[in-house]
């Protein structure tokens, strides 16, 4: 799997519209972006009413699986991941 930058900007982009104040890279990505599988991002400060929106924004907004993890509903798993994670935007 490929990611352009223009296609995580995408991404981003879609994010900070519905009011993402944070968005971090973990996962397989982050240690082999030639071989991951999908991107994998915490996300912190979308509404909890649109979190579905913003699952369907971004998967319309790229043609690569993003699997998004949400601090507003998940504070735990979103803590853990946060420690060995990218910051991608903040």
């Amino acid at each position: 799997m490929s990611v352009s930058t223009e296609q995580l900007e995408k991404v981003l982009a879609t994010l900070r519209t519905l009011g993402a104040r944070r968005v971090l890279l973990f996962g397989s990505y982050t240690h082999d972006p030639e071989h991951a599988h999908d991107i994998d991002l915490a996300v912190e400060g979308i509404p909890l009413g649109c979190l579905w929106r913003a699952d369907g924004e971004v998967a319309s907004a790229v043609d690569v699986p993003v699997d998004l993890i949400f601090k507003e509903e998940m504070p735990e798993f979103f803590a853990l991941v946060s420690k060995d994670a990218q910051v991608l935007y903040e």
